[in-house]
């Protein structure tokens, strides 16, 4: 049974962004605000406490897949298969937020294990939600706007992952707005931003899941696998980029010294926040601009060409970064690879959501899988960059891996046939077939 086809409003991606875009502020305050409440909170902070909470929150964006799984299989008639665990799911975690903003929920001793528990929690109710709506945009957005709303999706999200933590801290310290009061202000918008999904008409119709031969079906194909080759490196740079960016400018600076791959500050003045803030403000702008442009290209143009854009404009922003200048330039050079970035996601997601609706039975599970490639992808240039970094003690030296490592996801994106992801073609090519057959009958 062919989907409930669903007339696709504008304002669906503003209420898809919005969401977004609170998945990646709920990193940005796990990484920036919490640490720094913590230490004043508790005094003197172990900072492999700080690591370890890092680590466990983590953990539920292991299980999308699963998570994929039951919001393909499990779903209400009435109100739909996929509203329901978004706003069910993003209400928990805003829920949790709130409960971190009220008094005497944690003390001294047991702060650490307390926000580990309730870190867990959150983010099990982001990744599910995260799932489920991949999956709603999947059932009702047509090919040719996937592109752009894939890539204001990515860009928001980029967006709060990297520029919500700055831009909070900012209130916190001019604002005059407290951590806790800060938590409740942003249980709530969760909260509301999942009930703006009420909004958007969900399909009353799914094809049937038969989940373990519909699970066999994904990795029973040339394809699937080259698909997920190519999801495996196409963010094998990204978080690598994102950290250490800002970090070599602030090294530029005269902010932070470094000494082989030894780093440490050379002022108290916490001015150091505010440079971090703006340089992290002016790579999100990129990163959005870059989006936007790559789904119009996407879209309008040809995925093919997005991706072959993204890739160049990786490479070169990257080999930018070793010409020596001063920091202002570098700058400009950063908000380059900013762009790159947001180009890069979402030609991506243009690409592998096209070949997502190739199952349409489990869409959400199959756009999760080949994300858990690309999660890998990401852990993987870590690693590499680390070692890099350790062999060499230069930064110059890991922006020249990283432009080089880039281009492996073209490696995969070479292997794809572009009757996949190309939804011109795809069309063309049922509308000629469409023809031979008319042409065929008496």
């Amino acid at each position: 049974m062919e989907k409930e086809q669903v007339e696709f409003k504008n304002y669906y991606i503003a209420i898809f962004s919005s969401n977004y875009l609170f998945q990646g502020i709920d990193q940005s305050l796990f990484a920036v605000i919490i640490p720094i409440y913590l230490i004043q909170y508790i005094g003197v902070l172990d900072a492999a406490a700080l690591a370890f909470l890092g680590s466990i929150i983590g953990l539920p964006w292991i299980f999308k897949v699963f998570f994929g799984i039951i919001g393909d299989k499990v779903g209400s008639k009435k109100i739909g298969r996929r509203r329901p665990w978004i706003i069910g799911m993003m209400s928990m975690a805003g829920v949790m937020w709130a409960l971190l903003g009220t008094p005497n929920l944690f003390n001294k001793e047991n702060a650490i294990t307390v926000f580990t528990v309730m870190g867990i929690l959150i983010f099990t109710g982001v990744a599910f939600s995260d799932t489920i709506i991949d999956g709603l945009l999947l059932d009702i957005c047509p090919k040719e706007k996937l592109g752009r709303a894939s890539g204001f999706n990515w860009g928001l999200r980029s967006v709060g992952a990297i520029a919500g933590g700055p831009v909070l801290a900012i209130l916190v310290v001019y604002g005059g707005l407290n951590v806790p009061s800060l938590f409740i202000i942003i249980g709530i918008l969760m909260i509301a931003s999942s009930l703006l999904t009420i909004f958007i008409k969900e399909p009353k119709q799914y094809p049937e899941v038969m989940l373990m031969i519909h699970l066999k079906e994904m990795f029973n194909n040339k394809r699937d696998f080259k698909t997920y080759i190519f999801s495996l490196f196409a963010a094998i740079v990204d978080s690598v980029v994102i950290l250490f960016v800002t970090l070599f400018l602030l090294i530029q600076i005269g902010l932070i010294s470094s000494i082989g791959t030894s780093l440490s500050l050379t002022t108290t003045d916490p001015i150091v926040y505010l440079y971090q803030g703006n340089m992290t403000m002016i790579i999100s702008v990129g990163i959005v601009i870059g989006a936007i442009v790559g789904g119009q290209v996407a879209d309008k143009k040809s995925r093919r060409l997005s991706v072959y854009l993204a890739y160049a404009i990786t490479t070169i922003s990257l080999l930018l970064m070793l010409i020596p200048t001063i920091w202002g330039v570098l700058l400009f050079f950063a908000s380059l690879i900013g762009l790159a970035i947001g180009w890069r996601h979402s030609s991506y997601a243009a690409v592998v959501t096209e070949i997502s609706k190739q199952h349409p039975a489990m869409d959400s599970t199959y756009y999760s899988l080949t994300n858990a490639f690309a999660n890998l992808g990401g852990v993987i240039g870590l690693a590499l960059t680390g070692v890099i970094l350790s062999l060499t003690a230069s930064y110059l030296m890991v922006f020249l891996f990283m432009a080089l490592i880039s281009n492996l996801g073209l490696v995969g994106f070479f292997l794809l046939s572009p009757t996949d992801y190309e939804f011109k073609l795809s069309r063309k090519e049922s509308e000629s077939v469409m023809k031979s057959e008319n042409d065929l009958k008496p």
